[in-house]
């Protein structure tokens, strides 16, 4: 969970609940069954004390908007926030007290707002037209080190609109003299992880001792038409897409826009991710700091270079 902010949706998982479920609303689907697949996807939160919050502010706001907040949740949501709990958390997160204070003033305004229901139920928008690329989700990039070395990146997760887009990428352990090929992808290893816990029905896709991996992905994208052409024309001047897995976004648990996907696809990835698994499981503490930091500044510094 990331925080940038004491507001309501000033972190990743409030914004990526809000996001989901306009993007299904917006599309057609009945609010109970949004609510349904919000409450899977996020089972990790549900279950967990400092993300919990998150995700019932945002949704009881969403189910405000769209006319449909049931009693028991506002008042679950009012006793959080009146009994202090949210603060109580976010002190043991580490948070000071000027944070303590806004975020105290912001709930009892979110409070207020949500207990007065709306004359009007938000309107469905249409959803904006995706724009075709070459980049699909699970197509496997090569790109080369100042150093002479090439590296192998995968797309996680990629949407492209015509005023914005983006795709997230996870890196691999692939570092050779020689381009990489398909064969390099299938026998490398996703990199920059962390194990979690899964409940409930998402356990069925734990790994293994009810455990799944967080693949950590990094963004790259445009917020404006203007650059659409050129997001696009760079991107093929800096990599090269060497083939494609194309169900590899469901395999393991992937921080992706719309948030955490159990909807995993392992029996088509069963010798990759096994192998995958089994040395994550023996290195654990070793390869979830290998890349982080290094490689996702290399990356970066190319890409500025480049430009």
């Amino acid at each position: 969970m990331g925080t940038w902010s004491a507001e309501v949706f000033g972190n990743d998982t409030s914004c990526e609940i809000k996001e989901y479920f306009y993007e299904q609303y917006n599309r057609g689907s009945e609010v109970t069954e949004i609510v349904s697949e919000l409450q899977e996807k996020f089972t990790y939160s549900l279950n967990s004390t400092d993300d919990r919050n998150n995700v019932l502010f945002a949704l009881s706001y969403c189910l405000w908007e769209t006319k449909c907040l049931e009693d028991s949740l506002l008042e679950q949501v009012a006793q959080i926030i009146e009994s202090g709990s949210d603060l109580t958390v976010c002190e043991q997160l580490g948070a000071n007290v000027p944070f303590i204070n806004q975020r105290k003033k912001y709930l009892h305004t979110f409070i207020a707002k949500i207990s007065v229901p709306k004359s009007i139920a938000k309107k469905r928008v249409k959803p904006p037209t995706q724009f075709e690329s070459d980049y699909h989700n699970g197509s496997c990039l090569t790109f080369q080190y100042p150093s002479g070395l090439y590296g192998g990146i995968i797309i996680i997760d990629c949407a492209f609109y015509r005023n914005r887009g983006s795709m997230r990428i996870a890196f691999t352990d692939i570092e050779q003299h020689s381009e990489p090929d398909y064969n390099d992808f299938l026998a490398s290893r996703l990199t920059n992880f962390s194990w979690e816990g899964v409940w409930g029905e998402a356990n069925k896709y734990a790994a293994f001792e009810g455990k799944t991996a967080r693949i950590s992905t990094y963004p790259l994208s445009y917020d404006h038409a203007k650059e659409r052409a050129s997001y696009f024309e760079y991107n093929d001047k800096f990599f090269t897409i060497v083939g494609e897995l194309p169900k590899y976004t469901q395999c393991l648990l992937a921080t992706v826009g719309i948030g955490v996907h159990y909807n995993l696809a392992y029996p088509e990835f069963a010798i990759s991710m096994k192998k995958t698994l089994l040395y994550w499981k023996q290195n654990e503490d070793l390869y979830r700091k290998k890349v982080s930091k290094e490689t996702i500044t290399k990356l970066n510094n190319l890409l500025v270079l480049n430009k």
